[in-house]
């Protein structure tokens, strides 16, 4: 039982450590910026389903 608390007390320590320096490091966010990131995504989606180049070729016009 004692050699786990060799591993366990180091462990406990680093996970301590890594949720402190993640918890610093985060980007403050508004509340609503997890919606404003949906509806670029979903503009960015609409905006390449229309923007496609039309073809310059029509099918049916060589009867010669």
């Amino acid at each position: 039982m004692a050699n786990l608390l060799y591993l366990g007390i180091p462990v406990a320590i680093l996970a301590l450590i890594g949720l402190a320096i993640s918890l610093k490091e985060r980007r403050p966010r508004r509340i609503t910026s997890d919606i404003d990131d949906f509806a670029k995504s979903m503009n960015a989606l609409s905006s390449t389903r229309f923007s496609r180049p039309k073809s310059h070729t029509t099918r049916g016009t060589d009867a010669g």
